[in-house]
């Protein structure tokens, strides 16, 4: 059963809305699958292979599912190592917000950097009171204004920022979420719509051509030049002494005399 959008989705995705919250779905589905399968391959006592495949693909898996949409930008802010998606005028950041299942209300921003501050230049208003679903405000007068930089300069200023917080561990993805919320204290959250549910499918899927075996190996008795002696033979260039160094009795040059040094890189601190 298909679940109605919200008004204020369709205010920021427009025709949009429908493929953004099916993708977001499916890009957290894939991530989960993929991050297990590495933590599966290194078979590592520790968690380090499923966290990190997890922290790249919450980003990267939803370029994958979200950049075919008309309209649709990546967006590298300043000193990221990805990109976010802009789609219509919802700029969306994914972030995990637990590993158990927990009161997304609860959620709190990972850090308070300069991305995070960044980010929220284009979120509601700081605020006690209750907004109205559509009172969007850019900035808190209260606050310094941010100085954007990188691909956020270029970022329409009456975009907004959609928080999509999800919660998952090396055994499951447990849910996920998306909203529009101010930056409160102590990094905690204040909801101005949402945080709702987003539908998470079963099935994964992946885009593009990736390894799924290991390619058939040469039997090793086919091999060629396995070893060094089995090889060409390399072509030696000779040439004779001279006649005069043959008369004196001159001993053959077999190796070059070493050069004397010119410089030391030890002269760089003298």
């Amino acid at each position: 059963m298909d679940v109605p959008l919200s008004p204020w989705t369709i205010d920021l995705f427009g025709d949009q809305a429908h493929a953004v919250r099916a993708g977001l779905g499916q890009a957290f589905r894939n991530m989960q699958a993929n991050a297990q399968a590495a933590q599966e391959q290194t078979n590592a006592r520790t968690n380090h292979a499923f966290g990190s495949s997890r922290w790249s693909g919450q980003f990267e898996r939803v370029w994958d599912e979200l950049k075919g949409l008309p309209g649709a930008q990546p967006v590298k802010p300043h000193g990221f190592a990805f990109e976010l998606m802009l789609v219509g005028r919802g700029l969306l950041y994914p972030f995990l917000y637990s590993k158990t299942k927990a009161d997304v209300r609860d959620a709190r921003i990972p850090s308070e950097s300069m991305l995070i501050r960044e980010l929220f230049a284009f979120a509601p208003a700081r605020t006690t009171n209750v907004q109205g679903v559509f009172d969007f405000d850019i900035l808190d007068v209260t606050v310094e204004p941010i100085t954007l930089r990188g691909g956020l300069t270029s970022v329409p200023p009456e975009t907004r920022l959609v928080l999509v917080p999800f919660a998952c561990n090396t055994s499951e993805l447990l849910e996920a979420h998306w909203g529009v919320a101010a930056l409160g204290a102590e990094r905690r959250l204040d909801w101005v719509t949402g945080p709702e549910a987003l539908p998470l499918p079963d099935a994964v899927t992946f885009h593009g051509q990736r390894l799924t075996s290991v390619p058939a190996q040469s039997d090793p008795a086919v091999l060629e030049h396995t070893s060094f002696d089995q090889g060409a033979k390399p072509t030696l260039t000779l040439s004779s002494r001279p006649n005069v160094d043959r008369k004196r009795d001159v001993t053959p040059l077999t190796e070059a005399e070493p050069m004397k040094l010119q410089a030391n890189e030890d002269d760089a601190t003298h």
